[in-house]
């Protein structure tokens, strides 16, 4: 997890390191505010975006308000870009919110205070059933 003041540099070097596709980003009590993704990243490189930033300097918060800009041609948020689940949730429902077109993983939030407890992926639960 990171925070939204967190260098675009940590979220790469965390993506790469964890061998995670996605960082959920939190506040101060570990309650999901966004995620940051490889998508996001490769959106800046698709637009040449990175090119006039510096990846050290610039936030994810700052990242994430750039891909709201309607200049930005590529957009970074393209509709919903946190979807969530309990832990209390049934594999049944879990695998009805990855079934939706462009959903590739939920975020494991607490009820009530969207702390993060994890994340799972469609991968997951394939290794799951297969296990």
């Amino acid at each position: 997890m990171l925070r939204p003041n967190a260098s675009l540099g940590d979220a790469l070097s965390l993506l790469i390191q964890a061998e995670v596709s996605s960082i959920p980003i939190v506040d101060d009590n570990d309650s999901l505010l966004d995620i940051y993704s490889r998508r996001d990243i490769i959106a800046l490189v698709k637009d040449k975006a990175y090119a006039r930033i510096s990846l050290d300097r610039f936030s994810i918060h700052q990242a994430l308000l750039l891909g709201r800009d309607a200049n930005f041609p590529c957009g970074l948020h393209n509709g919903q870009r946190c979807h969530m689940c309990l832990r209390s949730d049934s594999l049944h429902k879990v695998m009805e919110r990855l079934a939706n077109p462009g959903v590739r993983r939920l975020v494991v939030v607490e009820a009530g205070s969207r702390r993060v407890e994890g994340i799972i992926s469609i991968g997951d639960v394939f290794r799951f059933l297969l296990s």
